[in-house]
């Protein structure tokens, strides 16, 4: 989504109607996640969404935003961080961007090689309910990044709470943020926290999307309580059914639950053995879709050991994330098209 001088990346909607004062980052159009089962509220949270722009000229600008709930706040000059502020919750934020003395001035292009943003590229990274009250030019002169300044490849990941980026340090030390950066792609974090329910409409809403290459689909955890093995495998189906229809040719990645609670205990309650079936049923779409390009990474071998969760059994920590964003890459690598992802020698 693109502005006359900006970027809007992983933001479907900039809502003026939100009730609230200023416009609501939204990742999913509020039509869309109205639908869900019990994703509205989850789905106003702006996980991995961001701001972006090149200067051409000028000596400093401002944007302004209010973190409603009190998140933190990333600033990247291409793959730079440049600064990381923990938001207070509420109070409107003015963050001024001072580019009067140029930090990459006189460095040779290799040191550049391999980068996967532009150095010319600026990005602010939002992360949880966001209002952005816009930009304060102050003269400068703006533009939208063009498209050899970013990744040519985008990823659409769909999960839950842990796609999304729970519980990391930060959402920059979460799984998808970190394969992103691995693999030199560009990420759509729709990551769901306690939803992810595989509902239809929103099958149907992916599959209109035309702006990613393959998408990553993470399914499970947040059905495993409420949802028969039956009913989990039929929405699942026709997730798959809807993408590969839709979206013919584009890789479609099913992840079976990630190592849990549920895989250790002395007594497996509903949850631990809806979760079992839950595999079973992922395994046998995919290998009924495998010749439309659907492929199955099991949640287990990307998350090996299960001192990689938090205490509560379910997410993964920042050790842990880190752990699934390597083998996940690692994996991911070796299933897209050859020529899908980057070389690294080009410098920006």
């Amino acid at each position: 989504m693109n502005n006359q001088s900006y970027e809007l990346h992983n933001i479907a909607e900039l809502d003026s109607a939100s009730a609230h004062p200023g416009p609501l980052v939204r990742r999913i159009p509020k039509a869309v996640a109205e639908t869900l089962e019990n994703g509205a509220l989850v789905a106003e949270d702006a996980a991995l969404s961001e701001i972006r722009f090149a200067v051409e000229s000028g000596r400093r600008l401002s944007f302004s935003v209010t973190a409603l709930n009190g998140n933190d706040l990333f600033v990247y000059r291409g793959d730079f961080l440049h600064n990381h502020v923990r938001l207070p919750a509420n109070g409107v934020y003015r963050h001024i961007l001072d580019f009067e003395t140029d930090c990459f001035a006189g460095m040779r292009p290799e040191a550049f090689a391999g980068n996967v943003f532009s150095r010319h590229v600026w990005r602010v990274v939002f992360d949880g309910p966001v209002l952005f009250h816009g930009l304060d030019l102050m003269g400068c002169t703006i533009r939208p990044p063009q498209a050899d300044e970013k990744p040519s490849r985008r990823w659409l990941a769909y999960g839950s709470s842990i796609t999304q980026g729970f519980t990391p340090v930060t959402r920059q030390q979460g799984y998808v943020a970190q394969v992103a950066r691995r693999l030199g792609v560009d990420v759509l974090n729709l990551g769901l926290a306690g939803a992810c329910f595989c509902e239809p409409s929103f099958a149907d809403y992916l599959a209109t999307r035309n702006d990613w290459d393959f998408i990553t689909c993470e399914l499970g955890v947040n059905m495993r309580n409420a949802f028969t093995p039956e009913e989990f495998e039929r929405r699942a189906r026709f997730l798959v059914t809807t993408l590969t229809a839709r979206r013919p040719g584009k890789p479609v990645v099913l992840i079976t639950p990630f190592t849990s609670n549920a895989d250790f205990m002395i007594e497996p309650d509903l949850p631990a053995r809806n979760t079992a079936a839950f595999r079973d049923s992922l395994r046998r779409i995919a290998g009924e879709f495998a010749g439309r390009d659907v492929h199955l990474i099991e949640g287990t071998d990307l998350l090996d050991s299960f001192a990689g969760l938090n205490c509560d059994l379910v997410h993964p920590s920042t050790e842990g994330h880190t752990v699934i964003a390597g083998n996940l890459a690692t994996r991911l690598r070796a299933l897209l098209p050859a020529g899908w992802l980057p070389s690294r020698d080009a410098p920006h």
